[in-house]
């Protein structure tokens, strides 16, 4: 009877300790998943980022590109019904109203995020932007008023649960040195 309880114990610790290993691999099973997931999210997931309500805050400093100025938006991005495109009205809270539209989407073609913005000041304009975790970036070029274009780029980040951080820089030696031309912060609203 005491080598059958042995046994028997030695049989329920083998047992626990396969269910235990078992069960840790399965953790780690679930775990590796979620963070392959977490790493290879859909580009519907990663665009959903900017859904929301959000009230822009735009400090622009004095440099040779721009005046130092505040501005508010009040920016509103939602997914069109087929889940395929992001859309965000920018409306403008100054009396000197600058409203603008953009247009994210992720082209299958080209394995790339796409961002085309329509201002009042003209047309549409498409660019890539990068997306590395939480940061955009969307390089473009701008035309200087005496003549030629210089490299821009505007950052993005989100922090999360509610907040975006943007900054536009502008480079007139291809990149070597950014100007910082504004800041902003972005709270989304409940």
């Amino acid at each position: 009877m005491y080598t059958r309880s042995i046994f028997n114990r030695r049989e329920s610790a083998m047992a626990t300790g396969l269910l235990i290993t078992a069960l840790g691999a399965a953790s780690l099973l679930v775990l590796a998943v979620n963070a392959m997931a977490q790493d290879s999210s859909s580009p519907h997931d990663k665009l959903a980022l900017w859904v929301g309500h959000w009230k822009v805050h735009i400090d622009t400093k004095e440099t040779q590109f721009s005046h130092a100025k505040g501005e508010d938006f009040d920016a509103k991005c939602s997914f069109f019904p087929n889940g395929t495109f992001m859309y965000c009205d920018y409306l403008s809270l100054q009396p000197d109203a600058h409203d603008d539209i953009a247009l994210f989407y992720y082209s299958d073609v080209d394995k790339t995020f796409k961002y085309t913005n329509v201002a009042q000041e003209g047309g549409p304009d498409e660019n890539t932007m990068t997306v590395d975790g939480n940061v955009w970036t969307r390089p473009f070029e701008i035309q200087r008023r005496s003549g030629g274009t210089a490299d821009a780029r505007e950052i993005y980040t989100f922090v999360p649960p509610d907040k975006q951080l943007g900054r536009l820089e502008i480079s007139l030696d291809k990149g070597a040195h950014w100007t910082v031309v504004n800041d902003a912060v972005g709270m989304r609203e409940p």
